[in-house]
């Protein structure tokens, strides 16, 4: 009976993680073409003006770079490191959301994990969450919503480098044969982690047009009701973006 229970969920929640990855793959269309397609038409790279996304395009940018001195032998090894932290550190974060008791925190080179005691919710946002959420990028949003105005460009520049870290991070530990997604199933992981990744990018390419509180009303909200209640002239709307 417990076998068929766990089938039965694991079902539905690829279902509804499935359905969440096309929605907000369609928000994330929305944003690209109705911010940073649209912002960047009307004033190009033209720093000083507002809503611009030179911040952005520079941080990615200077990622890269970043990339070239990592070829030095011992920094790429603290790079690494640095990755399987933040890894462990985002599994820790999410356990704490779902009010999860943390027991031990390992991080090694050949040795690193968390160990820790939940609930019956919250299994798959804990296992999942490294491969999706980019915490370092979350802790800079409420800078850029309480910062001077001045300065959004250089809280733009660090949220693009961080997500770039993300990114970076979820192309070399991201596999199949992961144990977080092999025990979440390979269809719901996916399902779950295009979700989140579209959701977030769809946030981040919000942000510099408008603000983050803007950004969250827009993604978690107007998009999607407008995807959903209206796709004729949803479609219509964006098309012309593009």
């Amino acid at each position: 009976m417990r076998d068929k229970l766990l089938k039965i969920e694991y079902i539905l929640s690829t279902g509804l993680f499935s359905l969440l990855a096309v929605l907000f793959s369609l928000v994330l269309l929305t944003s690209l073409g109705k911010n940073t397609i649209d912002m960047c038409v009307r004033i190009g790279m033209a720093w000083k003006e507002t809503g611009n996304y030179v911040g952005l395009f520079a941080g990615f940018g200077a990622y890269v770079v970043f990339l070239l001195v990592m070829l030095i032998p011992r920094l790429r090894h603290n790079l690494d490191w640095l990755m399987k932290f933040t890894h462990e550190l985002t599994h820790t974060l999410v356990a704490l959301l779902f009010f999860g008791k943390i027991r031990e925190f390992v991080v090694r080179d050949r040795e690193c994990y968390v160990s820790y005691l939940t609930g019956p919710v919250g299994y798959v946002p804990i296992t999942l969450s490294p491969y999706c959420i980019p915490i370092y990028t979350f802790m800079l949003f409420p800078f850029r919503f309480a910062g001077d105005s001045h300065y959004m460009i250089v809280f733009d520049f660090l949220i693009a480098f961080s997500y770039a870290f993300h990114i970076h991070s979820f192309i070399k530990q991201t596999r199949f044969t992961q144990p977080d997604i092999d025990n979440c199933g390979k269809a719901r992981s996916t399902a779950f982690i295009t979700f989140v990744h579209a959701a977030v990018i769809s946030l981040i390419l919000a942000t510099p047009k408008g603000g983050v509180m803007k950004a969250i009303y827009r993604v978690f909200w107007e998009y999607p009701v407008s995807i959903l209640t209206d796709p004729s002239s949803w479609f219509h709307d964006v098309i012309r973006y593009f």
